[in-house]
């Protein structure tokens, strides 16, 4: 994460006023800027809207479908949100058009050919709800239009598929950064289920590269795009 608001801070240095789209924004931004950043949040929760108090302005909306004007962000960032899209190649769409020449569209999302991608993807969302509550300790995830919500995971966000949409659409590729889950940390402070289950991940994880013959990869990925 500090590799990339490195990259951001290099990358927008010479710009004085940037305009930041949060796609999907929820009820908090993602990163920080020198510069003076006026920050539209698009989300379709207007709780989560009405939470966040770093918007100069607030859209409610889907990403997949709303229409902003062309050229118009500086950034688009869109964290943890494609993979709960059902149509997210709309949402690429979206961001190509309104996303400044020069400027840089941020994706952060699981990779479906990962043991987390696949496990979210084929796991019923009331597993993830249990998932954040037990091993995570929010005790209101599920509840009044706080996460975990509904994944698709489609394959047009696999890393390789993005790249291809870059290519296909005139953007090139500045920045990647891959990590799996079971790598993190903060396991070492979770509690015993926490650290049991993350034991178990890992074992996995060692097993699916395996008979996969290396092709199940990390976990999560970001990849930013220029224009």
């Amino acid at each position: 994460m500090s590799d990339l608001q490195n990259f951001l801070d290099r990358a927008l240095a010479n710009r004085e006023d940037i305009t930041i789209l949060e796609a999907g924004c929820g009820s908090a931004s993602h990163f920080q800027f020198k510069q003076r950043a006026r920050i539209t949040g698009i989300d379709v929760s207007e709780k989560q809207l009405q939470r966040n108090n770093c918007l100069f302005k607030a859209i409610l909306g889907d990403v997949q479908y709303y229409d902003f004007a062309p050229e118009t962000f500086d950034v688009i960032i869109c964290w943890a949100v494609l993979e709960h899209l059902p149509r997210p190649e709309l949402a690429l769409n979206k961001f190509k058009r309104a996303v400044k020449k020069d400027g840089y569209i941020v994706l952060q999302t699981p990779n479906i050919f990962s043991l987390k991608g696949l496990m979210t993807k084929f796991t019923p969302l009331r597993f993830h709800t249990w998932y954040y509550k037990n091993l995570f300790g929010r005790k209101k995830a599920g509840q009044d239009d706080v996460g975990p919500f509904k994944t698709y995971l489609r394959r047009t966000i696999a890393p390789d598929q993005i790249r291809k949409f870059a290519a296909q659409n005139g953007l090139q590729t500045v920045f990647f950064e891959k990590g799996d889950l079971g790598d993190k940390a903060y396991w070492k402070r979770k509690n015993r289920a926490g650290r049991f289950f993350i034991r178990v991940y890992n074992a996995l994880r060692a097993l699916g590269k395996f008979v996969s013959l290396g092709k199940l990869g990390d976990s999560d990925f970001i990849i930013v795009l220029k224009k």
